[in-house]
C-alpha cells in the first residue's frame, strides 16, 4: 500500500516538476531569443536567480532538511499541535531574519554584485545594482515559501510546492515576451517579486486546507519550541546544502570575466538542470519525508529498499540520457535556441560546454539522494564538512584553469567537484551510518556502470565525428541512449532484484 501511494505521489510532482521544469527551458529560450549571448541577459539571468540563490543558500533545502523529520518526531512523541506551532514560529522567525538579511544586502548591494560576478567593470556593476535592489524585495517572500513547502511536505501533500516552478516561470514568460527588450530589463526584476509572492499564496492556502496551521498559534510568543539543538542542526544543514547550490554561483562568477559567459553557462547547465531537476525535486518532496518517517519508525531495513530504489532509478535514467545527450548536443541546442539574436556561434559555444556538463548530472542527482539520507538520520555535520572541502576544491580548480582553458575549463572544474562531492557523501554514509546507496550493487558492479558509461561518451565522441546530418545524429544518439538503458537495468535485474520487481 506504501509503494502503491508513494508511486502516485511521485507521479503527481513528477508532472508538475516537469511542467515546472518545461516553463523553465522555455524562459531560458525566450531569453535567448530577445535577448541572446549579450550582456543584458546576463543581467537578466543574475536578477531571476537571486533570489532563488539566496533562497536555497540561506534557507531552502536545509529547511525541509531539518523540520520535516523533527516534525515527524514531534507528531509521534509529544503531539501534533506541537509539530504545527513548529511550522507557524519558524515561519515568523524567518520572515524576520530573512528581510533583515534583505536589508543589510541592499546597503552592502555593490559588495554582493561583485560576489556574483566579480567579471563585471564598474559602470556594469552600478547597472546591477539598481536591478538586485528591486530584486532583493523577493527574498524574504521566497524565503517563508520554504517553510511553507516544507510543512506540506511533511504532510505528505507535495504537490502544491512541485507546482511552484510552473507559476513562477509562467509569469516571468509573460514579462519576457511582452515587455522585456536590451533597453528594458527593470522589468524582469519586478516580474520575479510578483511571481515569488504568488507562488507563497498558492502555499498558504494549501496549509490551511491540509490544517497545517491547526493550533499552530497558540503560544506563538513563546519560542521554546526552537530549540538550540534545532539551530544548530539548521546551521550545519544550511551551509552543506548552501554550499552545494554556490557551485554553479561560484562557477557562473568565473564565467562574468568573458563576454557572454554568465549566459553560456547558464544555457548548458539549464539543460542538465532539466533531468536533474525533475529527479532531484521528486526526490527531496516525496522520497525524503517518507525515508525521515521510516527512520523514526526505527524501519531500517524498509528505510535502505526506498533508498536503493531511488538510487536505481537515477541510475536508470542519468546514465542513458548522459550518454545520448553528448552525443546531440550541437543539434539539440541548435534545434532549441537558434534564433533570434542567438547565433550559430553562439550554439557551437553552449553545445562544448553541455558535452561537458551533462557528465556531472549522475553525480548532482545521487548527491540529492545521499544527503537526504544523512538528514533523514539527523546527521548534519558530515555533509557540512564535506560540502566545505568541495567547494574548496571547486574555486582553487576554477582559479587553476580559467586562464588557459577559459569557460570550458570552468566547466571541467564543475564536474569534477559535483563527482568529488558525491563520491566523499557516498562513502561517508557507508562509514558513518553504514546504509548503502544501492544496496546490493557491488564494487565489480558499480565499475561496470562506470565502464559502460565511459564507453558510451566515447562512442557517442567518435559518432559527432563522422555523422554530419543533425537529424541521423539525434536518432543514433537515442538509439545509443536505448542500448545504454538496457544494459543498465541488466545490471540492475541481475543485481538488485527488488529494485527490478519495484519497477515493474
Amino acid at each position: 500500500m506504501m509503494g502503491r501511494s508513494l508511486s502516485l505521489a511521485t507521479l503527481l510532482v513528477a508532472v508538475a516538476i516537469l511542467l515546472g521544469r518545461l516553463t523553465g527551458l522555455f524562459r531560458v529560450l525566450g531569453l535567448a531569443s530577445v535577448l541572446g549571448v549579450s550582456h543584458a541577459n546576463d543581467l537578466a539571468i543574475l536578477v531571476i536567480s537571486v533570489p532563488d540563490i539566496l533562497n536555497a543558500m540561506l534557507i531552502g533545502g536545509a529547511m525541509a532538511a531539518v523540520l520535516v523529520p523533527e516534525m515527524h518526531r514531534r507528531s509521534q512523541n509529544i503531539s501534533e499541535q506541537n509539530a504545527n506551532q513548529l511550522i507557524v514560529q519558524s515561519f515568523f522567525v524567518v520572515a524576520i531574519v530573512s528581510s533583515l538579511f534583505a536589508l543589510t544586502l541592499a546597503i552592502c548591494s555593490s559588495w554582493f554584485t561583485e560576489i556574483l560576478a566579480f567579471g563585471f567593470t564598474s559602470s556594469q556593476i552600478n547597472e546591477a545594482n539598481k536591478l538586485i535592489m528591486i530584486v532583493l524585495l523577493a527574498f524574504p517572500i521566497s524565503a517563508v515559501t520554504a517553510v511553507t513547502a516544507a510543512a506540506l511536505q511533511g504532510h505528505h501533500k507535495p504537490t502544491i510546492p512541485a507546482y511552484g516552478n510552473l507559476f513562477f516561470n509562467v509569469i516571468l514568460l509573460v514579462a519576457i515576451f511582452f515587455w522585456v527588450s536590451p533597453e528594458n530589463i527593470n522589468v524582469i526584476a519586478w516580474a520575479v517579486v510578483v511571481a515569488v509572492s504568488f507562488r507563497l499564496l498558492t502555499q498558504i492556502i494549501r496549509c490551511f486546507m491540509a490544517g497545517v496551521f491547526n493550533g499552530g498559534f497558540q503560544s506563538l510568543t513563546r519560542f521554546s519550541t526552537l530549540k538550540r539543538s534545532l539551530l544548530l542542526k539548521y546551521f550545519h544543514a544550511l551551509t552543506a546544502i548552501g554550499v552545494v547550490v554556490a557551485f554553479p554561483v561560484v562557477s557562473r562568477s568565473f564565467a562574468s570575466a568573458f563576454e557572454g559567459g554568465i549566459s553560456l553557462f547558464e544555457y548548458a547547465l539549464k539543460l542538465v538542470e532539466f533531468p536533474r531537476g525533475l529527479l532531484g525535486a521528486a526526490l527531496t518532496m516525496v522520497i525524503f519525508p517518507r525515508i525521515s518517517h521510516v527512520f523514526s519508525e526505527g524501519n531500517l531495513a524498509e528505510a535502505t529498499k526506498l533508498i536503493s530504489h531511488a538510487a536505481g532509478l537515477i541510475l536508470l535514467v542519468t546514465i542513458p540520457v548522459t550518454v545520448a545527450v553528448y552525443g546531440c548536443a550541437e543539434p539539440v541546442v541548435s534545434l532549441l535556441f537558434q534564433r533570434g539574436l542567438f547565433s550559430a556561434l553562439d550554439v557551437i559555444n553552449t553545445a562544448k560546454l553541455l558535452q561537458i556538463a551533462i557528465i556531472s548530472m549522475p553525480a548532482l542527482i545521487l548527491s540529492i539522494l545521499t544527503m537526504n539520507v544523512f538528514y533523514a538520520r539527523h546527521e548534519t555535520v558530515l555533509p557540512f564538512k564535506i560540502s566545505i572541502i568541495s567547494l574548496s576544491c571547486l574555486i582553487l580548480l576554477s582559479l587553476a584553469v580559467r586562464d588557459s582553458m577559459g569557460v570550458s575549463g570552468l566547466m571541467f572544474a564543475f564536474v569534477i567537484t559535483s563527482w568529488f562531492h558525491f563520491l566523499a557523501l557516498t562513502i561517508s554514509l557507508q562509514v558513518k551510518l553504514n546504509v548503502s546507496v544501492i544496496d546490493g550493487v557491488k564494487i565489480k558492479h558499480c565499475a561496470a556502470l562506470i565502464l559502460l558509461t565511459l564507453f558510451g561518451i566515447s562512442f557517442s565522441a567518435m559518432m559527432v565525428k563522422f555523422v554530419l546530418e543533425p537529424v541521423l545524429l539525434i536518432a543514433y544518439s537515442l538509439i545509443l541512449g536505448l542500448v545504454c538503458f538496457g544494459a543498465v537495468l541488466l545490471i540492475l535485474k541481475n543485481h538488485l532484484p527488488r529494485f527490478h520487481r519495484r519497477l515493474f
